[in-house]
């Protein structure tokens, strides 16, 4: 049995490969992009491939024995729109009634297990970075603040069931910003604009969330976000949500004066 790791965009994939070597795994590293440097700097073994190469990948998966991964990390849209598609992708994507993010991953995950290549969820090695319920930084919530996280809890949950996106910016009972295409950090930016100091961003996981390849996660530039936004509260999904940089992030927060809340069905329940 060998691990693989697919790795796209960001920081991810490089904690999935500690979370390996932590559990005395030694993984096999593609990436996806221009990242192969950071997992050479910390002494992993990686090469480049593209992902409109998908049978290429497959090969090199193949030859190098690899019958369990993780895909981790960002791959966005973008990357199938350019360069030459190879004709197992061309024929993968065909078959596709619809070709959103969640339709085009899962093809993917499909077209790897259906040639003896198990998908691992990316939480199996990145507990660490999945925080409990319950306030993880900043102080206490006026009665407000509570309204406005239980609301755009509820509104995020209703529009990634739609799968539109993940986030909301909410002030005073009022959604002002829902994420679309743009992205987590760019909706905190437009909802700011419009609410200023004391929004409220709610970020969760989708109900539909598969976590093979797909985790809601924050990091340092969202939090960059939130401070320049001068956002109050920020709440994301227990037990189904990353924070890279975890201890930084929270200490800024901290620091800041940003309330960084875990809260799940229950926690919105109980309230």
């Amino acid at each position: 049995m060998s691990w693989g790791i697919l790795a796209g965009q960001g920081l991810l994939p490089l904690e999935v490969g500690k979370g390996m070597r932590n559990a005395g795994l030694e993984p096999v590293v593609l990436c996806l992009g221009e990242n192969d440097g950071q997992f050479k700097d910390a002494g992993f073994a990686a090469e480049r491939e593209q992902l409109v190469r998908l049978g290429s990948i497959l090969r090199f998966l193949q030859d190098h024995r690899v019958d369990q991964i993780v895909m981790a990390g960002r791959v966005g849209k973008e990357a199938l729109l350019t360069g030459t598609a190879d004709q197992e992708l061309i024929g993968l994507f065909a078959k596709l009634p619809r070709r959103n993010d969640d339709a085009l991953q899962l093809a993917i995950v499909n077209y790897f297990e259906e040639h003896g290549i198990r998908v691992e969820t990316q939480t199996r090695f990145l507990a660490h970075l999945v925080p409990d319920r319950g306030i993880l930084a900043g102080p206490e919530l006026s009665p407000e603040e509570q309204g406005d996280l239980q609301l755009g809890y509820r509104m995020a949950k209703e529009i990634g069931r739609l799968d539109i996106g993940q986030s909301v910016v909410a002030k005073k009972g009022i959604i002002l910003a829902i994420e679309a295409v743009e992205g987590t950090d760019q909706t905190i930016r437009r909802g700011g604009q419009y609410g200023g100091p004391g929004v409220v961003v709610v970020k969760v996981a989708k109900p539909q969330q598969d976590f093979r390849f797909d985790v809601p996660a924050i990091g340092l530039t969202t939090l960059q976000a939130l401070i320049e936004s001068k956002v109050r509260v920020l709440g994301i999904e227990a037990g189904a949500t990353f924070i890279l940089d975890r201890e930084e992030f929270l200490a800024t927060a901290e620091k800041h004066g940003v309330t960084v809340v875990a809260l799940d069905d229950l926690a919105i329940k109980d309230n």
